[in-house]
This record gives C-alpha cells, sequence and structure tokens, in this order.
C-alpha cells in the first residue's frame, strides 16, 4: 500500500454524481491504495487528519483509526474507484512542511502495521456495498447509507475518458 494524490478533474467528475466524495482541496488529500481490487478496478480510500471526534470513534468495517485516531482515520466508506491515469504516487520526503511530512509518515507506517485489517474491511465492506438493502439488517443499512454509493461509481468510472 502506497500514499496517492487523485487529480481534481476525476474527483471533480464522480462528485457531480456522488456528494459523499471528500473535496480534493486542490490534489492535496492523500488517499490510500490500493485497498481493494476487483474486476480490474482498483479503490482507493481517502485519508482524513487527526480530529478529536477520532479519538472517540471506533474501528469498524467502513472506518480505520490511526494510532487510536491520533493520526486521523482512513475512511473506507468513501474509498472509489480510480484509474491509475489519475495518480500521483506521494513522495513523503519531498513535503516541505515538517509538520504535515511528519503526519504523512506515521500515518503511512501505521498503514503498512494494519494492511491486512484494511484489506479484510474493505472487501467486507465492498460487499455489503453490493448487498441489496432487503437482505441487510437495520446496522448495515445504516452503515450502507454512510458510504459512497460504489455501484454508481464503478459505472461512472468505466465511463470516463482520461
Amino acid at each position: 500500500m502506497k500514499l496517492f494524490h487523485i487529480d481534481d478533474d476525476y474527483i471533480e467528475y464522480l462528485r457531480k454524481y456522488e456528494d459523499k466524495i471528500y473535496y480534493n482541496k486542490n490534489k492535496t488529500r492523500p488517499y490510500v491504495g490500493v485497498v481493494l481490487e476487483i474486476n480490474s478496478i482498483k479503490y482507493f480510500a481517502p485519508l482524513s487528519s487527526p480530529k478529536p471526534k477520532h479519538k472517540h470513534m471506533k474501528n469498524s468495517i467502513h472506518l480505520r483509526k490511526i494510532k487510536q485516531g491520533k493520526y486521523g482515520v482512513i475512511d473506507l466508506s468513501k474509498m472509489i474507484p480510480v484509474p491509475l491515469s489519475t495518480v500521483t504516487q506521494i513522495d513523503i520526503s519531498l513535503i516541505s512542511d515538517i509538520h504535515y511530512r511528519r503526519l504523512l509518515q506515521n500515518q503511512y507506517e501505521f498503514i503498512l502495521d494494519d494492511e491486512d485489517a484494511i484489506l479484510k474491511n474493505a472487501s467486507k465492506l465492498y460487499k455489503l456495498l453490493k448487498t441489496s438493502d432487503e437482505k441487510l439488517p437495520d446496522y448495515h443499512k445504516a452503515t450502507k447509507s454512510r458510504c459512497c454509493d460504489l455501484p454508481l461509481l464503478e459505472n461512472k468510472y468505466l465511463e470516463y475518458k482520461c
């Protein structure tokens, strides 16, 4: 797993169809990839900087805390399909802001240590998102309602012209 930036144009293209996708902040939002690969489609999940609320949240199928929330979270509920032509790998050593560089280094080290759990959760979440609501208990429906609409985004991914 590595950290990436995704082109603004692609994020804005997807946001036309799914408003749960995080703003890209001028191609500065880091994504973890590849968290899942299904039928040659690669999925990336956004990182979120640390916030006080993260310390009180629990790890779940759709959220992985980084160092108990101290370094933020990986928001699997906002994972998206991404063409590799739209990504740029982040070289942490080139980041001039020392505090931000240190944060990304800490996040990245944790991600490497937690890779198996991240991949497992992404796979479980994907299966849940592909299951019809009629077959889900209420708590899974609630989880699904917080997530991006992956079936829709997969169609838009396939329509996207790089």
